[in-house]
């Protein structure tokens, strides 16, 4: 997804030309693809299921579900916060739980384009081990932090980074929706800037 500041049609405020591509995959590893995505603005967000059996794509079609459904997420608009996309993961999480009794579950991680006093800002939430990077100026930023096993280790100083790719425990992960688990997402609130672009995706992208 690229941005990119356009000619003033507001007089307060120069309009924004998103350019958005998506796509889902399931790849050559895995037997079942359980990803669920929404593109649509302000709404940009990855939710990656799990549970097995195709429980894990009903729990990530519930989350993107309620995600479209949300009045502050209401597609061309900008007014939503913190708060209220929180709001909005917690009666996903409620959902999921409900459906398939805490048996499934699923990351979320994206961003919402947002305003501010009129200036634009991507609000990057997640929850889990899916990942919000942006580009601008020729480098590539992690935004998002991962809630997993591995990288509490790797903060620790227990195990290296290197050896968080092989570890046996790196798919396991510390919150996730649906799941009973911890379900409060972490935001990082960044001004957009021309040409920025914002990448979402679940763990399966290499």
């Amino acid at each position: 997804m690229t941005a990119t500041e356009q000619p003033f049609t507001h007089a307060r405020r120069p309009a924004l030309r998103l350019e958005v591509g998506h796509g889902t995959d399931r790849g050559l590893r895995r037997e079942l693809n359980e990803d669920s995505y929404l593109a649509a603005d302000p709404v940009f967000m990855v939710a990656d299921g799990m549970g097995g059996h195709e429980a894990g794509e009903v729990a990530s079609q519930l989350c993107v579900q309620t995600l479209r459904e949300a009045p502050s997420l209401a597609r061309g608009t900008h007014r939503a916060t913190a708060t209220s996309v929180q709001d909005t993961i917690r009666r996903a999480d409620w959902r999921i739980r409900e459906a398939t009794g805490a048996r499934a579950g699923t990351t979320l991680t994206g961003a919402v384009l947002i305003e501010i006093s009129m200036v634009p800002y991507w609000l990057v939430a997640n929850v889990g081990d899916s990942r919000t990077y942006r580009m601008n100026s020729g480098a590539l930023e992690q935004i998002s932090v991962d809630h997993s096993e591995v990288h509490e280790l790797v903060e620790m100083g227990e195990i290296t980074p290197e050896e968080a790719l092989v570890h046996p425990r790196r798919h396991v992960v510390t919150r996730a929706l649906g799941t009973g688990d911890d379900a409060d997402a972490d935001f990082w609130l960044l001004p957009v800037a021309d040409g920025d672009r914002i990448l979402v995706c679940s763990d399966g992208l290499t």
